[in-house]
């Protein structure tokens, strides 16, 4: 047990994570809770993986991407309004510091940061900083350095690792993506003796990272990417009844599960355990819920856990509701389940009655169970008030038209296109309003229109 781990132990009054063996049938609730707690830990873990170690990922660099298409698959609920940046930043030697560049008033952009359990750290950009740009030291948990001047925020987490998804809106129009790559390149990020002209530290110690395979999240193995992620987080007070019990079934800092892979009756309660979880975040997601609950700080997630893994499940680095209130709903006006083998929708915005937003409102298309963009005849995954060639009705209302084939050439220019089966429809508000916030403005219904028969 390395040094960090005793000092942690220690701290939360674990001894060394050490405790009684519970019982098969008191295994398998503590792994459902353990899993459940655990999920934005392995998930990040996934996504980094894939983004910044495997191939010639790298971290500390930028993935500018263009806009998003059936064929990105490394998020759930990739939006199509606001081309995303990724990075990824190591944080053990010494911090990195983010430089946003100026834009134009009249678009959305923001630097999201979360750390590896899925807290939103912050949000540099147009709502919280305006579009004047802004300079942000990024730092691990144990950092104690002084700040440089020029320095916007300190932003902190509670993992030496920490992620991006950066937005900047696409307005729509011919070229304008064009000026969506400009500003992208605009994007930095340097190492702090990089900013300030210094000798850099001397690196953190290499790191044999364990390769990600599909389908290990509902494995035992999901639990040798905790241990191995562990060390390279600072757990928080608030969480010592939760380190506990993770102790109790062998979970614990740089360890091995083999003792539970050779033991038949255990194994069996770690699969039924993880089994058990992953059946309650299936049966959470088809109920109704309010994304707010989800995507947040600690302060207002803190130990909720199985809301903070669903943010993770549904739709990953989702943001705060300051930023973008994302509005669902898991079934149409009867409450049945969309799915466009069955019938085609409507929805419909009364005159006077769109989303009251600061900048933008999109509705976005996803296959179910995946959450992945649909491949449609047009390559639209997504219609919003900037969509080239949306028509208003005469009576000023807009009506948006969702099936799988075309409703007519005359209503393609309000088509969004839904796969041949189950789907799910985001609709997402950019500098929502107090309206949106306090949610006494309501989305309209989906309309189910039976097939016309042939």
């Amino acid at each position: 047990m390395n040094k960090k781990t005793l000092l942690l132990a220690a701290a939360f009054g674990l001894s060394a994570f050490a405790s009684a063996a519970p019982s098969a049938k008191e295994t398998r609730q503590i792994v459902k809770e353990a899993y459940t707690f655990t999920y934005p830990l392995v998930m990040n873990y996934r996504t980094m993986y894939m983004q910044a170690i495997k191939g010639d990922g790298e971290f500390g660099k930028w993935l500018h991407l263009p806009v998003a298409s059936p064929a990105d698959t490394d998020i759930v609920t990739p939006n199509n309004d606001t081309p995303y940046s990724y990075a990824w930043l190591d944080l053990r030697a010494e911090p990195w510091v983010l430089t946003m560049p100026k834009i134009e008033a009249n678009r959305f952009y923001t630097s999201q940061w979360d750390d590896l359990w899925g807290y939103v750290l912050d949000n540099g950009g147009s709502v919280n900083d305006g579009n004047n740009g802004g300079k942000y030291l990024l730092v691990s948990p144990s950092w104690k350095g002084e700040v440089p001047k020029g320095i916007t925020r300190v932003i902190r987490g509670e993992s030496d690792f920490l992620g991006s998804l950066t937005r900047t809106q696409l307005l729509g129009g011919k070229g304008d993506m064009t000026l969506v790559k400009e500003i992208q390149k605009g994007y930095k990020l340097q190492s702090l003796s990089a900013f300030n002209g210094t000798k850099a530290p001397k690196a953190a110690v290499a790191i044999n990272w364990p390769k990600w395979t599909e389908g290990d999240e509902t494995t035992v193995k999901y639990f040798d990417y905790v241990n191995f992620i562990l060390p390279f987080t600072t757990p928080h007070a608030d969480d010592k009844a939760m380190y506990a019990k993770l102790a109790s079934i062998g979970l614990k800092m740089g360890a091995t599960l083999d003792a539970v892979k050779s033991n038949p009756k255990l194994l069996k309660a770690f699969k039924d355990g993880i089994a058990d979880a992953r059946a309650q975040f299936k049966s959470r997601s088809q109920k109704p819920y309010d994304p707010a609950d989800f995507f947040a700080t600690r302060k207002v997630v803190g130990t909720d856990y199985i809301n903070r893994a669903m943010g993770v499940y549904l739709g990953i680095f989702g943001n705060t509701t300051d930023q973008s209130v994302y509005l669902t709903e898991v079934g149409d006006s009867n409450g049945e389940a969309m799915d466009g083998s069955k019938q085609d929708y409507t929805v419909t915005f009364k005159a006077g009655m769109f989303p009251p937003v600061k900048y933008f409102w999109s509705f976005t298309m996803y296959k179910l169970p995946q959450r992945w963009l649909v491949d449609n005849p047009i390559n639209r995954y997504a219609i919003s008030n900037s969509t080239e060639g949306v028509k208003k009705n005469k009576d000023g209302s807009l009506t948006i038209y969702i099936s799988k084939d075309s409703p007519g050439k005359d209503k393609e220019s309000n088509w969004l296109p839904a796969p041949n089966g189950p789907f799910w429809v985001v609709l997402r508000t950019y500098g929502p309003s107090e309206e949106i916030l306090n949610k006494s403005w309501k989305q309209p219904e989906y309309v189910p229109i039976p097939f016309k028969t042939k």
